[in-house]
């Protein structure tokens, strides 16, 4: 049975063709994201990290809400979001005490190459890098400054080293961007996996979608529903261009 209407939800937004791609795969690709962090104007750290990212929404009152990634989701159930360690992402202003704590404990991090801190307390610090986010930045998928983050209600994936053999949760800005897809293609494998009965309902945009993603996966025709929540950002940068 499917958890209740007003439970946390956790959805990944994508394009008509990509939803139809994950359900054949029932697979969610772990990607690096490129990620700034910012103590008041000063930048103290840009890395990639691997990911999924999703968002929060309750899906009793999603229609009246504005998700500008587009108009196609899948809504998780609780039971896969806490078996699989998603967790929330900690939004913080540029001027807070906890952007500047973090700012420490990454310059401390940087300066112990020598190993004068344990491996577990350099891991550890750069785990709650993975899931901080300063609230307003930067938004460089619509190229738009001073952007809302925390409207996003963002949870992420980032698996441990030990999921993904011992590999880097975190690489330099610089050397990831000079070869992208040779370090996406590297944690291709360790994606995120479910099954149908893992998911709370599939959003679409219109009616034809319903039975397109019937033929793909076996689910009752009630847990795909329509999406009329508003793309307000994305249909104003379309507007300019």
């Amino acid at each position: 049975a499917s958890t209740t209407l007003n439970s946390k939800l956790s959805k990944f937004n994508f394009a008509r063709g990509l939803l139809k791609k994950i359900l054949k795969s029932k697979t969610l690709r772990l990607n690096f994201s490129d990620e700034e962090f910012f103590l008041l104007d000063k930048k103290i750290s840009r890395a990639a990290h691997p990911m999924v990212c999703f968002s929060e929404y309750n899906l009793e009152i999603i229609n009246q809400e504005t998700i500008t990634y587009g108009k196609f989701a899948i809504a998780f159930k609780d039971e896969w979001i806490k078996r699989n360690k998603i967790h929330r992402v900690l939004y913080v202003s540029k001027d807070s005490l906890v952007a500047k704590s973090l700012a420490v404990l990454l310059k401390a991090r940087r300066l112990s190459s020598n190993s004068k801190l344990p491996s577990n307390v350099r891991l550890s610090i750069m785990e709650i890098k993975c899931f901080t986010k300063n609230e307003v930045g930067y938004n460089s998928h619509f190229k738009v400054k001073n952007y809302d983050f925390s409207s996003e209600n963002e949870w992420r994936y980032v698996p441990a080293k030990a999921e993904i053999d011992g590999k880097f949760i975190s690489e330099s800005s610089s050397t990831y961007r000079k070869n992208k897809k040779l370090y996406n293609r590297r944690i291709e494998r360790y994606s995120l996996k479910f099954g149908t009965k893992d998911i709370e309902c599939i959003f679409v945009e219109s009616e034809q979608n319903i039975s397109e993603v019937m033929e793909i996966i076996s689910i009752g025709k009630e847990l795909i529903k329509i999406s009329n929540w508003s793309t307000k950002l994305k249909d104003e940068i379309r507007s300019n261009t």
